[in-house]
């Protein structure tokens, strides 16, 4: 059975007890998905509140300003929690689980050819040049971080890393993680101006003929346009869970 389980996760668990996992990542402190609390079962609007409280004064006491707290998947969010999170800033986020149930061939272009990275050198260089034109929305501090972690994963064998050209430009990217079963296809990017030309069903393309027999899976923001793609190609959901997050502006 896919459930969120089956995400690879690098944070850190810090504490753990009967309500939720805290995950802390020293060397990873303004990346969200590194520093959160996981609930294991739904909390209370008065457990909640104490845990707001509880994850602000941990954060701050580490130079941190967000907040994010994950809620069990497929359990619906009390609408008292949803209205006391937005009352503190915090965004609720509906994420959606799915896997490849059958590969449609979408757009084709032959303008477009995707290279696996597979050590330090050019292809690695358009590698991070694509990944830092996405990146740099959250901070020239986030670009410098996820270049050290895209150097570590080049060398990590669970982890792919693979460029999209489109007419010798790189363009687009796309990471993949090999897991017991799975390849989870981890985050993907295309430049704006080489959108809707094939590039992004290409790079899928590319991780799919990676996949061995495991099955693919992504995450997908409910409510990314993306989606419809990701239907279209032969994805379906199977399971969604809630979150709330306050990041800095």
């Amino acid at each position: 059975m896919i459930t969120f389980e089956k995400i690879d996760n690098d944070a850190k668990v810090y504490s753990e007890n009967a309500r939720y996992i805290h995950y802390h990542t020293p060397d990873q402190l303004i990346k969200y998905y590194a520093n959160y609390y996981d609930y294991k079962v739904m909390p209370t609007i008065d457990e909640f509140k104490e845990d707001v409280t509880t994850q602000q004064q941990f954060h701050e006491r580490h130079g941190q300003e967000h907040l994010l707290f994950i809620f069990p998947e497929n359990e619906q969010l009390d609408e008292v929690l949803i209205e006391y999170g937005k009352s503190i800033g915090c965004q609720l986020e509906h994420m959606e689980l799915y896997r490849l149930k059958s590969p449609r061939q979408l757009r084709q272009n032959e303008k477009v050819q995707c290279e696996i990275v597979k050590e330090e050198g050019k292809v690695f260089d358009d590698f991070l040049a694509v990944c830092a034109i996405g990146e740099r929305k959250f901070g020239d501090e986030f670009v410098e971080l996820k270049k050290k972690t895209h150097l570590r994963d080049l060398y990590d064998e669970r982890i792919i890393q693979i460029v999209g050209y489109l007419e010798g430009k790189a363009v687009g990217k796309i990471e993949a993680i090999v897991g017991e079963g799975t390849i989870e296809i981890d985050d993907f990017y295309v430049l704006d101006s080489a959108r809707r030309q094939g590039v992004g069903s290409k790079l899928q393309e590319a991780v799919y003929e990676q996949r061995g027999g495991r099955e693919v899976i992504l995450v997908a923001d409910g409510n990314d346009t993306a989606r419809e793609m990701y239907v279209k190609q032969g994805y379906e959901k199977v399971s969604e869970r809630w979150e709330m997050l306050k990041g800095t502006e």
